[in-house]
């Protein structure tokens, strides 16, 4: 123990021993001579004067024999000790009303044990000054323990014995200014009663009813705070071990038990506390009636009630450097809170807590939530959890349970932010993070997960508007379930009954029973690009504005956004797509599918210019049930299926059925250099198979007219009618080859319509290249013949059409012919003549105006006619011919055969001498005529029944025939051979064809 302490504790008991040992012996021993209050008082006043070194004033001192049998004690009144110092509130340091003393003198004979029986201090008053340069009205006292001390010096063992020390109406007055701490109680009442045996020390202190009063540093922490005290403690001086047992501390009420020791460890300069508190169902208002106003003060009105219980232990060392441990538990049942800054006041507050800080590491700082609960008018909140370190880098590791209505949440959105939420939020959120993390939303570093539900929500933000039903949200940061590729950021999964989105109150979206699943990578990392996986599936989707809606069914499927394999830099985009009963409208246009199905891979492309040629698109679609409606068509588009594949450059159709009004086709084959087509930097090319029942070719002319061609819209633009915005179903023309185009049809048509007629068997290669149209080998049957045929159309202008022909017709009726090919009867006049069968052939090459009329000018061919038994018609040609000739007056007007050639020169037509049977005649024909109807023909009998032969000379125009009898030009039996100049033609203009196809695909490439 201390020594100058011991010294000082001591000389204060032997000092109080001595006074009473000193009273009691005077008076036993003059008891009997002078036995009165005021003899006595004379002499206790000289005896204090030697062993108090202050002024003293004692009122009276009178012995006690009854109120203190069987032994004899000492009682003063007016016992007044003085000590002026400078700064102390008054001279006194103690006033006594009354003072009685009982001690053991024969113990204190015999072994110099002081045995204080009792000793009672009644309606006393201590003032305890200490200013601020340390120095004290009770400095006398101790003024020997500061002279120096010999430490070698052993100090002689004693026993005190205190059995009854009682205080009756004591004020105590304790003013510090060095330390700035004030301390009062008045109506102190209590007991003491303990011992003291050597270095040991023990007993027991209580106080009554008792009011404190407490400053710091001019903060009031108590204000006549009644107190009661009732503490069992002891020490170990030699130790200055200081320990309580089972103590109990009343303060207004607020009932505090303590339990453990303190020690003075000389050896390190520190003391060693262990020490235990509980206190149970304290009223938080009289807690914080304890704290300074001026603490409360700065952070506004606050209104705290509740009943607080707490118990822990304060355990460890306190030095200039070191602090103990602080380990407890607080509990808080039916708190309720009102504070200013919340525009709500929370009750229902209860919460159960740990709290462990070691005060020498801030580190080592933590508090368990085992229960947290709390409401406000229309919410709840729940948690369990732990934060660490919560003096430095605070760690959460909570978990919450929240039922939030959504419009208490208003209140701590900015103004400046015009929301507005309705609904409830229930679930479960799961948080590991740090106060760092949180405050530089390092989010990457967190871990946050929950599950959530939304009920009846509605949020407004600025033009939009989003409202939901039974919507849940499970989500995970980081994603501990990820399907690779770097997406283990964050997870989500979100359902929802009912999702209405709209904007601006024109657009408007829903989408019910739905389901998403996402799962990303970091997506504030702007170095990289982010990687995205979403599936979803969805009973049904609607969207639309004013004038166009959209709706589909059971659209299920995913999309990835990642970066891409060969350069992270560009994006690789995967999407799978499913859905049933899609319908799309826009005004008049309409077009729905019975189910649709897309699986594609996406890469970006920068190198484009063109924000829709930068995404590379790879992978299949079908569709089934397909149907198109379009303002600007006059039929709807009708799609049965399609399967198609397709990558950039390739679209692959595996199968097809199409249906437009009157047409139905499959068609099967690729499309090849689409992008490079987009691009604008090759041609697109194509190679299909047509299958069709019923095509009407005109329709699909006028679907395909001028596609590719700038400043043209597809479709010809005469047959767009301007008043009811569609095109006309009849094709007037011109048809406009599609250009930047080369396609290869392989034609396969059970039945088709042009013009009214139906043609059948349609078989052959339809190419059309970069503004060219090939008919390559078409076969086909009409209700007047058979027919082969072989073309190339070529549309530079619309006015300036250039067409190669070789069309050969077989079984044709010479009149069906003259229908179906007007010009024919002004290359051939003499046809009209004619009725029958024949097999009609032609090459031809000329340049058409707009309105297909032939420019006469340009016109080169070559034609050939073959009949049997054709009839001569009737009339003035016929009669002349037949009376000319002397046919017999039975002939009928037959010719038996017919095979005549002739070519076309610009207006010129030549007609190469032919073989003509009639009759009993034989004749040659040959000659020329002009397109202005003008003739220059001859006839030659080269069989008859004339004894002479004849030759006839054939001149004039229609309107005036001219006849004249000449020498034939042919020899008698003359059979004209064939020239074969259709053949001739027909190779040319294949060669031609040829040589311009390879031409273009040379270009092309």
């Amino acid at each position: 123990m201390n020594k100058p302490i011991k010294k000082i504790l001591r000389i204060s008991l032997i000092i109080l021993a001595s006074l009473l040992m000193l009273l009691i012996i005077s008076a036993g021993l003059l008891s009997w001579y002078i036995f009165v209050p005021e003899k006595l008082t004379r002499i206790v006043n000289n005896q204090t004067e030697k062993y108090i070194p202050y002024e003293t004033v004692i009122g009276e001192v009178e012995l006690t024999v009854f109120s203190t049998f069987p032994r004899l004690g000492v009682r003063i009144s007016n016992f007044h000790v003085i000590s002026p110092v400078s700064g102390s509130q008054c001279d006194t340091l103690l006033r006594a009303g009354e003072l009685t003393g009982v001690i053991d003198s024969k113990a204190y004979r015999e072994k110099g044990d002081i045995v204080i029986n009792s000793f009672i201090l009644s309606d006393a008053y201590v003032n305890v000054f200490v200013d601020s340069l340390g120095w004290s009205n009770f400095d006398l006292f101790i003024r020997e323990a500061r002279a120096p001390v010999d430490e070698k010096a052993e100090v002689e063992p004693f026993f005190i014995d205190l059995q009854n020390i009682e205080f009756n109406n004591l004020d105590l007055v304790y003013s510090d200014q060095k330390a700035r701490i004030d301390l009062g109680m008045k109506e102190v009442n209590g007991k003491m009663a303990g011992n003291v045996k050597g270095d040991l020390l023990s007993g027991n202190i209580v106080l009554n009813n008792s009011l404190a009063s407490f400053e710091f540093a001019g903060d009031k922490y108590l204000d006549n705070y009644h107190l009661e005290l009732n503490v069992t403690a002891g020490a170990d001086l030699s130790r200055q071990l200081f320990s309580f047992d089972n103590s109990f501390l009343s303060l207004n009420g607020l009932d505090i038990g303590i339990n453990g020791s303190v020690e003075n460890d000389t050896g390190r300069g520190s003391i060693l506390t262990n020490i235990d508190y509980e206190f149970n169902s304290l009223k938080v208002e009289d807690i914080m009636a304890i704290i300074p106003l001026r603490y409360i003060s700065a952070f506004g009105e606050i209104d705290v009630t509740g009943l607080v219980s707490s118990s822990g232990i304060i355990k460890g060392e306190i030095s200039d450097t070191l602090l103990p441990l602080i380990d407890l538990n607080m509990t808080l049942a039916n708190g309720n809170f009102i504070y200013d800054f919340l525009p709500y006041p929370l009750g229902g507050i209860n919460w159960d807590v740990d709290f462990i800080w070691d005060m020498n590491s801030n580190d080592e700082s933590s508090l368990h939530v085992n229960t947290l609960v709390l409401n406000t008018p229309d919410s709840e909140l729940s948690a369990t959890g732990k934060v660490d370190n919560l003096f430095g880098d605070m760690h959460y590791d909570l978990i919450a349970d929240l039922d939030l209505k959504l419009e208490e949440l208003m209140h701590f959105i900015p103004e400046a932010i015009d929301m507005d939420l309705s609904g409830r939020v229930g679930g479960e959120l799961k948080s590991d993070f740090s106060l760092s993390q949180a405050l530089t939303f390092d989010i990457g570093k967190m871990k946050l997960s929950g599950s959530l539900i939304l009920s009846e929500f509605s949020m407004i933000y600025d033009t939009l508007t989003v409202n939901s039903t039974g919507t849940g949200i499970d989500f995970a940061l980081p994603n501990t379930t990820s399907s690779g590729n770097n997406r283990d950021f964050a997870s989500a999964r979100i359902s929802s009954d009912s999702l209405e989105i709209y904007i601006n109150d024109h657009i408007s979206t829903l989408i019910k029973s739905s389901h998403f699943y996402v799962e990303m990578s970091d997506i504030r990392d702007t170095t990289a690009r982010p990687s995205l996986h979403c599936r979803f599936n969805i009973e049904k989707m609607m969207a639309g504005n004013d004038t166009a809606n959209i709706s589909v069914n059971r659209p299920y499927g995913y999309f990835t956004y990642s970066p891409g394999s060969d350069d992270p830099g560009q994006p690789d985009i995967e999407l799978a797509y499913t859905s049933f009963d899609f319908e799309a409208q826009s005004g008049s246009d309409f077009a729905r599918a019975a189910s649709m199905t897309l699986n594609a891979g996406i890469q970006n492309d920068k190198t484009s210019e063109n924000i829709f040629l930068q995404w590379l698109a790879e992978g299949n679609i079908e569709m089934t049930d397909g149907f198109v409606s379009l303002s600007v068509m006059a039929s709807p588009l009708e799609i049965p299926s399609i399967i198609m594949d397709f990558d950039p450059e390739t679209f692959n159709i595996r199968e097809s059925n199409v249906r437009i009004d009157r047409s139905d086709f499959s068609l099967t084959g690729s499309w090849e250099n689409v992008f490079s087509y987009f691009r604008g930097d090759s041609v697109l090319k194509g190679d299909f198979s047509f299958l069709s029942d019923n095509t009407d070719i005109v329709q699909l002319m006028n679907l395909t007219s001028g596609i590719g061609i700038e400043n043209d819209t597809p479709g010809d633009p005469s047959a767009y009618n301007n008043n009811n915005n569609v095109y006309d179903t009849t094709f007037t023309g011109p048809y406009m080859v599609p250009q930047g185009i080369d396609l290869l049809l392989r034609a396969n048509v059970k039945q088709a319509l042009m013009h009214g007629d139906t043609i059948s068997d349609i078989r052959g290669d339809v190419r059309v290249n970069d503004g060219i149209l090939v008919l390559d080998g078409l076969s086909f049957t009409t209700p007047a013949a058979d027919m082969r045929l072989t073309a190339m159309y070529r549309t530079p202008r619309k006015n300036h059409l250039y067409l190669g022909i070789d069309y050969h017709m077989l079984d044709v009726e010479i009149e069906t012919l003259l229908n179906m090919i007007p010009d024919i009867d002004t290359l051939m006049p003499m046809l009209r003549s004619f009725r029958g069968t024949g097999e009609f052939h032609i090459a031809v090459e000329t340049y058409l105006d707009s309105l297909y009329n032939i420019k006469m000018s340009t016109l080169r061919g070559a034609s050939s006619i073959r009949g049997q038994d054709l009839v001569l018609l009737d009339g003035e040609t016929f009669s002349e011919i037949a009376r000319t000739l002397r046919f017999s007056r039975r002939a009928e007007n037959r010719v038996d055969s017919l095979s005549a050639e002739f070519t076309i020169f610009r207006e010129e037509i030549d007609v190469y001498p032919f073989l003509i049977v009639m009759d009993r005649y034989q004749a040659v024909v040959g000659g020329r005529h002009n397109l202005d109807m003008s003739f220059d023909y001859h006839i030659s009998l080269v069989d008859s029944p004339l004894p002479f032969r004849l030759g006839i000379d054939i001149g004039g125009n229609l309107d005036k025939l001219q006849y004249r009898v000449v020498r034939p030009k042919y020899a008698d039996l003359y059979r004209p051979a064939s020239r074969r100049v259709v053949e001739s033609r027909q190779l040319e203009l294949r060669r031609m064809i040829y040589e311009t196809l390879t031409r273009g695909l040379m270009e092309t490439e």
